[in-house]
């Protein structure tokens, strides 16, 4: 993926996908260092892992992606089932294997918006999607990408509790800075 700086902030695209870029990386500084077993452990009140949590944030952002691109994935028959499954890790989607998944779908999402004419497009939401977004929203690629944001941001936030947690490690420690 293109490393975006803050000095390369020229539209509204370049800041939509900086910010996404931004929490991409909270989550590989939330995984940073442990183990498979510690990122499969579920040490806080919440049922999520840090491995379940990348897991339904790649869902969610490959999703996204397929639908501005107009190539949703295959109706499922139950879509809250289809979301739920997201969350399920399989023995074989280690930590490195999600991470790569990550920045696949961090890759694809950069060349969808690049060639994006109008973020203002409507995008199709079938109705039993569309069920669980707000009410008189109009679904456009610019809606899509900031809702995108908020979901990675929420889950980013609950990442890093869930880590501190395991080890007591904070974000800003494990990006390599420290708040003072």
């Amino acid at each position: 993926m293109n490393e975006t700086t803050h000095n390369d902030i020229s539209d509204e695209r370049s800041l939509l996908l900086l910010l996404l870029g931004h929490q991409r990386t909270a989550f590989r500084n939330a995984l940073s260092g442990l183990t498979e077993e510690q990122a499969r452990s579920v040490p806080s009140a919440s049922e999520m892992s840090l491995s379940s949590l990348l897991k339904h944030v790649i869902d969610g952002e490959e999703s996204m992606t397929a639908r501005i691109l107009g190539t949703p994935r295959a109706a499922e028959d139950d879509p809250v089932a289809a979301w739920m499954a997201a969350w399920n890790v399989s023995e074989d989607e280690t930590v490195d294997v999600l991470l790569a998944r990550l920045d696949d779908a961090g890759r694809a999402t950069e060349a969808a918006v690049a060639t994006e004419p109008d973020l203002g497009r409507n995008v199709h939401l079938p109705a039993d999607v569309a069920q669980w977004m707000a009410t008189g929203v109009v679904f456009t690629v610019r809606f899509m990408l900031v809702h995108q944001l908020e979901e990675m941001a929420r889950h980013a936030g609950h990442a890093d509790i869930i880590r501190q947690s395991i080890d007591g490690a904070r974000a800003d420690s494990l990006a390599g800075t420290a708040w003072s």
